[in-house]
């Protein structure tokens, strides 16, 4: 198989890992009494760990070049987010903080690349 397949694949699984984590996130919310105050950091928990996720998942089967390939999972990963929440949104600002998530996704994205391809 191609080493783009897998990317999109790792890119797909990151993208399948968040929605399934962010549905049981919002049922919490939605039956318990915990409280919203928690949603951007719980957020942001589950973009990064996605992102490292997809970045394993192309970096194990492709088997070479880990951080590269994890850290253009992780930056697929978020350009497409952001790119999903410009379309979402009437008015979209990009602000500082959103560097931020960029930088965070795209390492650890890079990471789960190192983690994918040493693992046996």
């Amino acid at each position: 198989m191609d080493k783009t397949n897998y990317v999109l694949k790792g890119l797909g699984y990151s993208y399948i890992i968040t929605l399934a984590v962010l549905l049981i996130y919002n049922l919490i919310l939605t039956f318990t009494t915990v409280s919203g105050n928690s949603i951007h950091m719980v957020t942001a928990f589950i973009t990064t760990i996605s992102a490292a996720f997809g970045g394993f998942y192309a970096s194990k089967h492709i088997k070479e070049k880990g951080l590269i390939y994890g850290l253009i999972v992780g930056l697929l990963y978020i350009v497409c987010l952001i790119a999903i929440v410009y379309l979402a949104q009437e008015k979209f600002n990009f602000e500082t903080d959103m560097l931020y998530k960029v930088f965070l996704t795209t390492l650890s994205g890079g990471i789960g690349g190192v983690i994918g391809v040493n693992f046996k």
